[in-house]
């Protein structure tokens, strides 16, 4: 199906943009002529101003390919500090819904996306030291925000910085720092017997970016009953899954699936200078001066359209209820 471009945002270059990379896009007024409600997913948009309609772009090229009609509902807090003024993501947060507003109207799925603050710049001690979730000035607004759609929304994708906030808040599990840098694409085996249908159709090794300091260890989630669908030896899990209360499941990605092919030539060059080390498995033969390789599409268009089949299952059967 389609994303649909609500009236009020028909002249934003969002949906523009997603034309240009293939995405399927339908009016407001097409889609009323339809008969059929389409699904309402949320995307909480956390990341830095410099790649928010980046980042909308990417979740939405993915999840427009798929059953149903979306209707997009790019969400930010209530009494959003990152709107005060001069902030540098104003602008864009001025086109998003506070998130008390689209939740009293129901949200059929959400997705809440990393944010740059991993580590603490502040920290002048050697090596890396995460920075704490309790100094992120969101920290109780996001909070927030995950208690009620464990209860009220269907199903939840917790990305990267998201997924490690979200393990902590709600299973109390803790983040450490790795060593090096986990900065390239791997592959991760879906382990024997998975029946999950997140993982529907996808091949036995599911190909991701990383690009993170942080790690929730794997036998951490397995010790809180948390299903773990594809892990990598060396570098641990991309995807988790647990039931919630609202009759669904929440998923976990400690990776970027939803990354375009240039995003970690883009992170590589602009922190070069401090001596980043380039992506493993990314650029053929480990030459920068190459084209990059974009071998994850093919499972990250699966991994989004196995999710959207599930909230579309319950979107039928609540429909045939009612």
């Amino acid at each position: 199906m389609s994303i649909i471009i609500p009236d009020r945002l028909k002249q934003d270059p969002l949906f523009f943009n997603l034309r240009q990379k293939g995405a399927s896009v339908i009016s407001e007024a097409a889609a009323n002529r339809q008969d059929i409600r389409p699904a309402r997913i949320g995307l909480l948009n956390l990341m830095p101003a410099a790649v928010m309609k980046q980042t909308e772009e990417q979740w939405l090229k993915y999840i427009s390919h798929t059953l149903l009609q979306i209707e997009p509902i790019l969400l930010k807090f209530d009494d959003d500090d990152r709107e005060r003024n001069g902030g540098s993501r104003a602008k864009q947060l001025s086109r998003y819904e506070a998130f008390s507003q689209a939740a009293e109207i129901g949200l059929d799925g959400l997705i809440i996306t990393g944010d740059n603050l991993e580590l603490n710049q502040t920290d002048n001690a050697k090596g890396h030291k995460l920075l704490d979730f309790s100094q992120i000035r969101y920290a109780k607004q996001l909070e927030g925000v995950i208690r009620y759609a464990r209860s009220n929304i269907y199903s939840t994708i917790y990305s990267c910085l998201a997924s490690h906030f979200a393990l902590h808040t709600i299973y109390g599990l803790e983040r450490s720092a790795v060593e090096e840098k986990i900065f390239g694409v791997f592959a991760h085996k879906v382990p024997n017997g998975t029946s999950s249908s997140m993982v529907l159709n996808m091949n036995d090794d599911i190909v991701a970016p990383h690009s993170r300091w942080g790690d929730v260890p794997t036998e951490a989630l397995l010790a809180a009953n948390i299903s773990v669908l594809a892990s990598n030896d060396k570098i641990g899990w991309l995807l988790a899954e647990d039931k919630n209360d609202a009759g669904g499941h929440d998923y976990f990605i400690q990776g970027h699936p939803e990354y375009d092919k240039y995003d970690l030539d883009a992170e590589y060059r602009r922190d070069l200078a401090s001596g980043h080390k380039l992506p493993e498995h990314y650029y053929l033969s480990d030459d920068p001066t190459k084209v990059p390789s974009m071998g994850w599409v093919t499972d990250a268009r699966a991994l989004h359209s196995n999710w959207i089949a599930d909230i579309y299952k319950h979107f039928s059967s609540s429909h045939a209820d009612s």
